[in-house]
């Protein structure tokens, strides 16, 4: 839990704070990462910028988060200093802009998206309104239609890896010994012996889902 002082020294919890999440972050038996990203994404750019000399664009979006916010307020589009070069042109652009110009200029745009009509005053997509990584669960508890649902309609094979398998496995980060006395801020050490992990078979995601669904609701995430 994130903490802080107030003008008259009372503890005050971080605008960071989110209560709510603990359970998954203390209680869960698997292990929670924000490191995606960077496996599959930054990892793989930086590898071929190093190898090829060369330097792509990226269509990052300040609105899409506080940092990517903070990064063009001191960089803007480009970068060219210091051992980063990168350039994001769309970086000041909002998602309406970059539908008025598809539609303006009649671009062609991957089918799953649909087609860019009007709605309610504002552009919209008649398909899916944002892509990501088929095996991603990252929000999945606020679609308005399950993604794995969708999934299990148009691709079977890629659902059953993404739901099924699965397997226990010693913790590798288990510190034998470690207190479970919480402390003055009521946190516990996250340290079961076993954890459920991917396997050979799928990733397993249904049980980790069973699991979250009995923490926060029955349909809190929707998948089956």
């Amino acid at each position: 839990m994130m903490m802080g002082l107030d003008e008259v020294g009372k503890k005050t919890k971080s605008a960071f704070n989110k209560e709510k999440w603990l359970p998954i972050a203390r209680d869960m038996p698997f292990l929670v990462s924000h490191y995606c990203c960077d496996v599959m994404k930054k990892r793989p750019i930086h590898k071929y910028e190093k190898s090829s000399s060369m330097y792509g664009y990226i269509g990052t979006l300040t609105s899409e988060s506080r940092l990517r916010k903070q990064a063009w307020l001191k960089h803007g589009c480009n970068a060219f200093d210091g051992s980063k070069i990168s350039s994001q042109p769309l970086s000041f652009w909002t998602e309406q802009d970059i539908l008025e110009y598809i539609q303006r200029y009649n671009l062609e745009i991957c089918s799953v998206y649909g087609n860019v009509v009007e709605k309610y005053g504002e552009l919209r997509l008649t398909g899916v309104q944002r892509t990501g990584c088929i095996y991603c669960g990252f929000g999945c508890h606020l679609d308005k239609e399950s993604r794995y649902l969708k999934l299990k309609e148009t691709h079977p094979d890629k659902y059953n890896y993404c739901i099924n398998g699965g397997q226990w496995i010693d913790n590798p980060f288990y510190v034998p010994g470690l207190s479970l006395e919480p402390d003055e801020w009521g946190w516990i050490n996250w340290n079961p012996k076993q954890i459920w992990s991917p396997s050979k078979d799928g990733l397993g995601l249904g049980r980790v889902f069973d699991m979250i669904n009995e923490v926060y609701g029955e349909n809190f995430i929707v998948y089956k």
